[in-house]
């Protein structure tokens, strides 16, 4: 309080300052005020700390089908591998065809239905899924557009004559990764020795969707999250 009422010598009641020496909060409420001003002004690491490492990609797939059928199963960037580019990519951290995509660690990956309601996606069921490759920039290029990345190393595949292996070309040689999309279960690249998938975007491999029933597919659309480690980002593979 800025007052108190206190009793003299006299034994009179009178108004007098509230004298609490140096921690009178009102004699240094102009000094309080600008300390928390430059206080506010200050960046100070956030109240989560290293979990708002953990960011969010956002983006949704449109324009992929038409005509009325009971399933989509489209496939893309078969005939392209290492080191040509790469089409129907989305770039991290780009503003433009003329700059270079940034990398980033992504540790979760999740897809589920876009469509407005009357398009299809309440008929949507299981098993239905997209396939990505992770991409990398391309050297020497001045293209935003990334390239695959080709298997860790050579696979030899015996089928014993029953079924056949096949693990190069332009598909099965680079590495891809698999999303569903009915159940949102979200898909994980991380655990305590894995840090997550590096790379500077992702190309389409493959949608998958079923139906129930035949419905127009002109309306389907895919919502994507893509979950990165944002302490991870540089500009290097």
């Amino acid at each position: 309080m800025r007052y108190e009422l206190k009793r003299n010598i006299n034994g009179q009641v009178e108004q007098c300052d509230n004298a609490d020496g140096n921690n009178n909060i009102y004699a240094h409420r102009e000094e309080i005020s600008k300390l928390a001003i430059e206080n506010l002004q200050k960046p100070t690491p956030g109240k989560l700390g290293t979990l708002s490492n953990y960011q969010f990609f956002n983006f949704q797939i449109d324009s992929f089908s038409t005509g009325t059928q009971d399933y989509i199963e489209k496939q893309y960037n078969q005939t392209s591998t290492f080191p040509a580019n790469a089409t129907q990519t989305i770039m991290f951290g780009v503003d433009g065809l003329s700059n270079k995509a940034l990398y980033y660690n992504v540790v979760y990956l999740n897809a589920s239905p876009g469509s407005v309601f009357g398009t299809g996606s309440e008929y949507m069921r299981n098993p239905s899924l997209i396939s990505f490759y992770p991409l990398r920039n391309i050297e020497g290029s001045t293209s935003s557009l990334g390239t695959k990345i080709p298997q860790p190393a050579p696979l030899y595949g015996n089928g014993g004559g029953t079924v056949t292996f096949t693990t190069d070309g332009n598909v099965f040689g680079n590495q891809r990764i698999t999303c569903d999309i009915v159940g949102e279960q979200g898909n994980y690249y991380q655990n305590n020795n894995l840090k997550g998938v590096r790379c500077s975007g992702l190309a389409l491999s493959q949608i998958f969707v079923q139906f129930d029933t035949a419905i127009n597919t002109a309306g389907v659309k895919l919502d994507v999250v893509v979950g990165v480690d944002m302490s991870s980002v540089s500009t290097t593979y």
